[in-house]
């Protein structure tokens, strides 16, 4: 028997293991939102601007691709033992990637932190699945979000000001005592899971094996194409080829395996097919808007590391009030549908406006901008997870709230490769067609982020110029280029969650479901006695019962 979801407790118990869950969660969040400001001093120290897009994506990619893997070994082997040991993944992650020294260095310790992030983000959720109803899920998703949201106000802040005043190393090292107290408050609060009795599949590690195998050639190609190669190119082609390949032989696998990671039987369930569909277009615009507004700011705008993190927290805290206010209103009314679609309408059109930003757009306008897609997203996010979980049986929680987790990280990562490839593009090919010397002077928009850097510049340009166009007018082009090029990046994210809403549409309006986790428990072992089906088998059989079932109790 799986896991299922704990038996009745009281509700002191379960407000510790919910604190044990957000302290875990915060750490994560943390990591996602301190990094985002130091990022461009990064770069600036450590150089490499052909790595540029992989601080974010090593994170994303390998966060992504344990998502289905952790949320299988929880309702495997339990919550607690996965949120520890991810924990620990984060630590040493964490430590190393503050004492890299080159961009390569830096690249592979971000990935390491990103699988015990990803280990992290789809356990919580499943916790939440475990221990309420999906009808009372929605306002602890709204408290979730808040924690996330404290994370994401504190974070950029902290973010810059550590990197402002010591060191960007620090925005690593600072992440050690608070993994401490969480893995503190796991342990204590949240209770060893019964072992299963009888013999059980092996974890589907050729599945992840696989599935790891399709991602990385895709976002190699996805990022290198139109910089690094032509979209054309012989490598890119490969790339895709391989990526194709690989993704054939993850079908292959799953179709196979006893217990598959990704059971491929879910996508006959309407909700859960709709959900990823959108799921995936939401998170290319969220990843997008949170990796190249912080450029926007300081690269056009001229603000520092510290300041950008202030003008960020109307964000996150625009995130946290819809988020909340979301889980609210799906507790209170039941209903979800209309919610989700207003939320990914506020996004596009919050991402449609940013797209029409250029050299004379104020940081004002930038931050009232974002916060309308800030909005959007607090909406979506949590709703996503509820919607899913509710349309699944207890049995496949970990799957479920792994599977919405990776399609939106999925998205995200294609996301940010795709938007950084077009705007390392239309940069260049806007210095090309503006001031001839910029090029060869202005042409790494790295150079932009803070004054140090420019300094440098302006002294390396004078000394250089022989009649040339004056300094500020090249850095005046430079900044317009960036510019122009960011809005036509948004432009393109508004385009692909605006596709995400018409996805929407075709999601069915199902009853919340309002039974508690112990009568989950009671039926599911009532099940596990009178039909001992295979595993594999059950899977297909729990799902063809929500398909056939499920979408009509409205």
């Amino acid at each position: 028997m799986d896991q299922a979801p704990p038996v009745a407790m009281s509700d002191a118990s379960r407000r510790l293991i919910v604190l044990a869950t957000m302290s875990a969660l915060f750490l994560a969040a943390l990591d996602q939102t301190i990094v985002v400001t130091a990022v461009p001093r990064i770069i600036a120290e450590l150089s490499g601007l052909a790595l540029l897009p992989w601080v974010t994506t090593s994170y994303l990619l390998t966060s992504t691709t344990v998502l289905p893997l952790a949320g299988k070994a929880g309702d495997r082997f339990g919550r607690r033992a996965v949120f520890l040991l991810a924990i620990a993944i984060f630590v040493v992650g964490s430590l190393a990637a503050g004492a890299a020294q080159t961009m390569l260095q830096l690249v592979v310790f971000r990935a390491v932190q990103g699988a015990g992030g990803g280990m992290l983000m789809a356990t919580a959720f499943a916790v939440i699945g475990d221990l309420y109803s999906p009808r009372d899920r929605g306002r602890i998703q709204g408290v979730m979000a808040a924690v996330f949201g404290i994370a994401s106000v504190i974070g950029p802040i902290a973010g810059g000001i550590i990197t402002d005043t010591a060191s960007w190393r620090w925005v690593f090292y600072v992440q050690a005592p608070v993994a401490a107290a969480a893995a503190t408050l796991v342990a204590i609060g949240m209770p060893r899971s019964p072992r299963s009795d009888g013999p059980r599949p092996p974890l589907d590690l050729a599945g992840a094996a696989a599935l790891a195998s399709a991602l990385v050639p895709l976002l190699l190609a996805l990022t290198w194409a139109g910089d690094r190669f032509e979209w054309a190119s012989p490598a890119i082609a490969g790339l895709f080829a391989l990526a194709a390949a690989m993704a054939g032989v993850f079908v292959w696998v799953e179709r196979r395996a006893p217990d598959p990671i990704l059971p491929l039987s879910l996508v006959r369930n309407r909700t859960f097919a709709v959900t990823g569909v959108a799921g995936f277009l939401v998170g290319f615009g969220m990843f997008a808007t949170f990796t190249l507004v912080p450029l926007f700011l300081q690269g056009v705008n001229g603000v520092t590391a510290s300041e950008t993190g202030r003008l960020l927290t109307p964000l996150t805290l625009a995130i946290v009030g819809s988020s909340a206010l979301a889980g609210q209103i799906v507790s209170r009314t039941g209903r979800y549908k209309l919610l989700i679609l207003a939320g990914i309408g506020a996004m596009a059109g919050g991402l449609a406006v940013l797209g029409t930003a250029d050299g004379n757009t104020s940081r004002s306008e930038v931050v009232r901008n974002v916060m309308l897609a800030g909005v959007g997203l607090g909406v979506t996010l949590p709703t996503f997870t509820v919607v899913v979980q509710n349309a699944l049986p207890p049995r496949l929680m970990g799957v479920s709230t792994a599977s919405v987790q990776f399609f939106r990280s999925v998205g995200g990562v294609t996301g940010v490769a795709v938007t950084t490839s077009l705007m390392l593009q239309r940069f260049r090919s806007g210095l090309a067609g503006s001031v001839a010397d910029v090029p060869a002077i202005v042409g790494d928009p790295n150079k932009l982020l803070n004054e140090s850097t420019i300094d440098e510049l302006r002294a390396s340009y004078e000394a250089g110029s022989a009649g040339g166009v004056p300094f500020e007018v090249a850095l005046a082009a430079s900044r317009t280029a960036l510019a122009d090029a960011i809005g036509s990046v948004f432009l393109l994210a508004a385009v692909v969650v605006t596709i995400g809403f018409a996805a929407a549409l075709l999601l069915p309006e199902l009853a919340l479901r309002s039974g508690s986790p112990a009568e989950w428990r009671r039926q599911t072992e009532a099940d596990a006695a009178e039909d001992p089906v295979p595993r594999r088998e059950a899977v297909a059989t729990d799902v063809q019962a929500a398909t056939d079932g499920g979408e009509s109790h409205d």
